[in-house]
């Protein structure tokens, strides 16, 4: 049954480390097939939010529903179940450097339960179609470059055709010109009604491709959907 609850629900959140308050009272929607970026000066809280969002972090005050989750009340073998339905990206790209891109992505399969050979190789050469490397599947990792190595991420991320992506900097080690073709993948990807958090420093990325901004700043999380606001170069 077609559900229309938001594929990320929070409210009066607050997000801490150790003892310390790093978000206080954060509340937004996203819904599905929404284009989102999140952006905040290091030490703002982003990462910190990301990570509560797909269980790195516990829940400790609020109410956090991703997709279809309750995060106050998951189990620690609900977990991996959430990760299926999340494309998590990293900064750094988290590859085995010893196996073959179609080993990487082989492996995240079986991790993540498939079993069936035929429809392994079928996904796996529609996931690299996707990200525009379909013929990279057998060169290793290091063989390709910082741009060509995010979009083999990208494709590992949309494995198990994820509700949304969660990208924490995915464009934070690459010039600006990669920067942009990998932005433009996010956007093929985000019209197919996959949603898209993106976290950055990039100004430039947000004035490029305008969508929703949340903006992590002295404790709180400002949205720009409600009110908006002025931009500065400084994240």
């Amino acid at each position: 049954m077609f559900s229309t609850d938001p594929v990320v629900h929070v409210k009066g959140v607050s997000i801490f480390h150790d003892h310390n308050t790093i978000l206080g009272d954060v509340s937004f929607d996203i819904q599905k097939g929404e284009f989102v970026f999140m952006v905040g000066r290091t030490g703002s809280g982003k990462s910190s939010l990301l990570k509560t969002l797909y269980a790195d972090f516990p829940l400790r005050l609020g109410e956090m529903t991703v997709v279809g989750f309750d995060l106050r009340t998951i189990k620690p073998s609900q977990i991996p179940l959430l990760r299926r339905k999340l494309g998590i990206i990293f900064q750094d790209f988290q590859l085995f450097n010893d196996r073959s891109v179609g080993e990487n992505l082989m492996f995240v399969m079986k991790a993540t339960g498939w079993n069936d050979n035929a429809k392994m190789r079928a996904r796996l050469s529609e996931v690299l179609m996707q990200v525009g490397l379909g013929s990279v599947e057998k060169k290793l990792p290091y063989q390709l470059s910082g741009g060509e190595q995010q979009r083999i991420v990208i494709a590992r991320a949309l494995i198990n055709e994820p509700q949304i992506l969660i990208a924490d900097e995915p464009t934070g080690n690459l010039d600006p010109e990669v920067s942009h073709g990998i932005m433009k993948i996010f956007q093929q990807i985000n019209k197919t009604g996959t949603a898209v958090l993106m976290a950055t420093h990039s100004y430039g990325l947000i004035k490029k491709f305008p969508a929703r901004v949340l903006k992590c700043e002295e404790g709180k999380v400002f949205d720009s959907a409600q009110s908006p606001f002025e931009l500065t170069t400084e994240y």
